[in-house]
């Protein structure tokens, strides 16, 4: 049977909700990226990795790069969680953009790539991330001048501005399950 590991990196909790779904479900070990010194990605035949999207960027993604020498014969999954819904191509083309802009092709042929819907609480934003979306919202302002003018991205963006809202979805994981069988 083969040993699965997945690895999360979460600071307001939503893609540490998805890690814990899939461990509860592949029988899996789960560790914080904090705790990684920890444990022996050797031991492992699965790695999942979960990272957080902020606008530009994907979080704390280093952690493939600085190990991919131990990790690139294994099965290797990365999950994706953020604000965008994924299942328009316009959302996935642009994550897909910023993988390759963050990974070398050799990783990205070796990795399966899923990308989940989690949510935001401003109010428990630290000052960083509520300046950068501060940032994102008065770039999109400045961008155009009517709503209509918006794109699609940029109206969802603007509607859940300040907002507590979550998209979580525990059957959002079936397809991420399934590839690990």
């Amino acid at each position: 049977m083969s040993k699965t590991l997945i690895i999360y990196s979460s600071p307001y909790g939503t893609t540490k909700q998805y890690a814990e779904w899939i461990a509860e479900k592949l029988d899996g070990d789960i560790y914080s990226i904090d705790n990684l010194k920890q444990i022996s990605l050797n031991n492992y035949d699965t790695i999942i990795i979960g990272k957080g999207l902020y606008p530009g960027k994907i979080k704390d993604i280093d952690i493939i790069v600085k190990n991919y020498e131990t990790i690139k014969n294994k099965k290797l999954i990365i999950f994706t969680c953020g604000l965008a819904d994924y299942s328009k191509d316009v959302h996935k083309n642009a994550i897909y953009n910023r993988l390759k802009k963050e990974f070398s092709e050799k990783i990205i042929e070796n990795a399966k790539v899923f990308y989940l819907r989690g949510g935001i609480n401003y109010r428990k934003l630290t000052l960083k991330h509520k300046i950068m979306m501060w940032a994102v919202k008065k770039r999109i302002l400045m961008s155009k001048r009517r709503i209509e003018e918006l794109s699609e991205e940029d109206k969802e963006f603007m509607e859940t501005y300040g907002k507590e809202i979550y998209f979580m979805d525990k059957n959002s994981i079936k397809e991420l399950l399934e590839y690990c069988k």
